[in-house]
């Protein structure tokens, strides 16, 4: 059994979740307790206290990538949990920010909890054990998010386009099937689920995670085109997929009118067993 249960994300199923721009998902397999990103606050606790999800039982963290809506949260676990790994790419900890009407807001993690002895730095592939597989480095640019132009990193003291180098992806492999997990799917989400599948070798029975559609600070998503074409590539696939987050509400209902039940969405309260 694979459990997945939605502590946060920008909307909820219902008034007893509060809400909030993010994303933190908890997952149970046979082995493993994880958290999939945290969220920018505290929120993943109360709602996991209301689901009675116990934060301290958490063993795994993986954090998909270097911004606060993602990772922002990490101080507050820490704080409940001294005993769990996280997972997380170094390049996260570097300075991260968004460019809003021209001037950059800054978007990144504490840098300093790069040093706690709960932090594993990631490399571009690695193997935790059987079912826990993670890699990064998606280097295709096919259907690359027209928003991720709003990002940046700084690199010798220089502002410069994020390449997403902090971006990693989870694969767990249970009862069979192969499941992959993104947060914000930067790279790309075809691009990531290309390379997952070349990398074990096998196709992804399920795709959790966001797409990335949508840019709130501007409330603008992607163009028609770019979401057809991402939708046909998807189609094409025998996932099925659960989305959420930086997709966007309206990008979801016109992937959802072709792919019918093989797309869902993951409110806050949201739980599935695969």
């Amino acid at each position: 059994m694979l459990k997945i249960v939605t502590l946060v994300e920008n909307t909820t199923l219902s008034s007893e979740y509060r809400c909030k721009h993010g994303l933190c998902l908890y997952i149970e397999t046979e082995k493993h307790k994880i958290l999939f990103d945290v969220g920018q606050d505290d929120l993943f606790i109360e709602n996991a206290k209301k689901m009675q999800i116990d934060i301290s039982e958490i063993d795994t963290v993986i954090i998909s990538h270097g911004h606060k809506d993602h990772g922002g949260a990490l101080k507050a676990f820490m704080s409940l949990n001294s005993e769990a790994k996280i997972y997380i790419r170094k390049a996260a900890f570097e300075p991260h920010y968004i460019k809003v009407l021209g001037l950059p807001f800054d978007v990144g993690l504490d840098e300093e909890l790069l040093n706690n002895e709960q932090i594993v730095v990631t490399t571009d592939e690695m193997r935790i054990d059987e079912e826990l597989f993670l890699f990064s480095n998606v280097t295709s640019d096919t259907y690359f998010s027209k928003s991720n132009k709003a990002l940046y990193t700084k690199k010798q003291r220089r502002m410069v386009p994020d390449d997403f180098c902090h971006e990693q992806n989870l694969i767990i492999t249970a009862n069979g099937k192969r499941v992959l997990f993104s947060g914000c799917s930067h790279t790309g989400i075809v691009n990531i689920q290309n390379q997952a599948e070349k990398l074990i070798l096998s196709e992804i029975s399920t795709v959790v995670g966001g797409f990335h559609l949508y840019n709130p600070p501007t409330k603008k998503y992607e163009s028609d085109e770019m979401i057809a074409n991402i939708t046909n590539a998807l189609e094409k696939k025998k996932s099925d997929y659960y989305t959420c987050h930086c997709t966007g509400i309206k990008a979801y209902k016109k992937m959802k009118y072709k792919l019918g039940e093989r797309l869902h969405y993951l409110s806050t309260g949201t739980e599935i067993l695969l």
